[in-house]
């Protein structure tokens, strides 16, 4: 088989990746390592966001002041809820709560 992949190189790319793995291979450092981590950051595209956390479980819009912002909402109550704000293709603001029961929220405290 070493010598039929050999004789086909010239013709087909026996060490391509997948889509995803050659997509992710342009990414910044910064966005690799968010995505690794599972944690949005600002200046993500929406694609990189579903990269990191996948699908939300709710989208809101709403415009204010004429800019259009979308909402992606990860997590339920009670628990951490992650609020991932984008304005146009990017990321704009990230902010986690932790809705706790009879509907309070509250700042996820921040980590020692």
């Amino acid at each position: 088989s070493s010598d039929v992949k050999k004789m086909l190189a010239p013709v087909l790319d026996f060490d391509k990746h997948s889509a995803t793995e050659q997509y992710t291979e342009t990414l910044s450092p910064e966005v690799k390592q968010a995505i690794a981590e599972k944690k949005p950051i600002e200046g993500m595209s929406r694609d990189e966001v579903l990269l990191a956390l996948g699908r939300p479980v709710h989208k809101s819009r709403e415009s204010k002041d004429g800019v259009e912002y979308e909402d992606w909402i990860y997590g339920n109550p009670p628990g951490r809820v992650t609020f991932v704000t984008f304005v146009g293709p990017k990321v704009v603001k990230v902010k986690d709560t932790y809705a706790g029961l009879g509907g309070t929220i509250a700042e996820t405290p921040a980590q020692p």
